[in-house]
Order: structure tokens, then sequence, then C-alpha cells
């Protein structure tokens, strides 16, 4: 027996159609066909699929995680190594002798005898490098700061009092200065 297409007519006049062919779209209000997007899109009023839920959660990161943009700034830099922090750790010095300082460091000293300064050997010429020592003398010590080429192209003269001593790499060399300060 051969197949035939058969249109229905109900007593209306309306033809009817085979409800495989008659399905409407599902929606919130409306039982019927769900179309399924198969990514992630936009606006889109449809269903999607697991799979394509997972493949959009694939590359997020995970629960305990750092996003990249967390640890660095716009130009790729990070943070902890490129900012000074907001609370910014004082180191406490010896009181005499040859001191080695530190590159990028704040340091509070208060000497009970003679200090010379040994500064950090700079290799990495593109980026800022600073020294801050706090000095409180409270007697008249000798005070070698290790570098040669000053602020105002003259070496600084101390006497009892405070002192903020600064330390800047010019790119060839440390650069010192002294701020008494009270």
């Amino acid at each position: 027996m051969a197949n035939k297409n058969v249109k229905l007519k109900n007593l209306n006049g309306d033809y009817l159609y085979p409800y495989t062919d008659n399905i409407p779209t599902g929606s919130a209000s409306v039982a019927g066909k769900v179309k399924v997007d198969s990514v992630p899109t936009s606006g889109s009023d449809n269903a999607i699929s697991s799979g394509a839920v997972h493949t959009a959660l694939a590359g997020k990161l995970g629960t305990t995680e750092t996003a990249a943009k967390a640890a660095a700034d716009a130009n790729g830099d990070n943070i902890i190594n490129t900012y000074l922090k907001k609370n910014e750790n004082v180191t406490s010095l010896a009181t005499s002798g040859t001191i080695a300082l530190v590159d990028n460091s704040v340091n509070r000293i208060t000497p009970t005898d003679a200090v010379t300064f040994s500064l950090p050997t700079i290799t990495d010429h593109a980026v800022f490098h600073q020294i801050l020592v706090q000095m409180n003398l409270t007697a008249a010590y000798a005070i070698n700061l290790g570098a040669s080429t000053y602020f105002a192209e003259e070496a600084p003269a101390f006497e009892i009092g405070y002192y903020d001593i600064i330390y800047e790499h010019n790119g060839s060399s440390w650069v010192v200065g002294a701020i008494k300060k009270g």
C-alpha cells in the first residue's frame, strides 16, 4: 500500500495538520518544542545545552585562582613589585658599622657610632630604584652615604637632629641627598 498525503478539515473549514508539524515553540508560558542554543548567545530566549555551558565555563577561573588583571596593571606590570604599598614596612637598621641598604626600601636608624652605607648594585635600568633612610642623629657621628653623586651637587652635612636620607638611582649611579627635619 502506498502512502498518501491527506488533508483533514474540521467542521469550521480549518485544515488540520499532524501534531508533529504543528508544535508551538516553547516558552515560559507556552508548552511546546524547545529550541536549544549550542553556544551561549546574548539576548537569546532559547535554552542552552549542557555541553555549551561546560564549554563556556571551562575557560573561567576556579574559585581559588587569581585573575591576571588582579595581579597586574593594564600594562601587565606586576602590582606587588611595581607600586609602593600603602603601608610600607620600615626596616630598623644596625646602629653602627657598614650597613648594606636594600633597593626600594624604607629604613630607620639611630646611630650610636660611625656609619657607612653600602648601596646595592643595579642592573635593571628600565625601572625606578630608590631608598629612604630616616635617621635620628643624637651625637656627631661620621656618616658615610656610600655615594659620590649628590642632589644639588653638594654632599649633605650632618649635625644632631632628624633627617630623611634619600637615594635615587639615575640609570648609571646612585644619587643621594638629605633633608633635615625639625
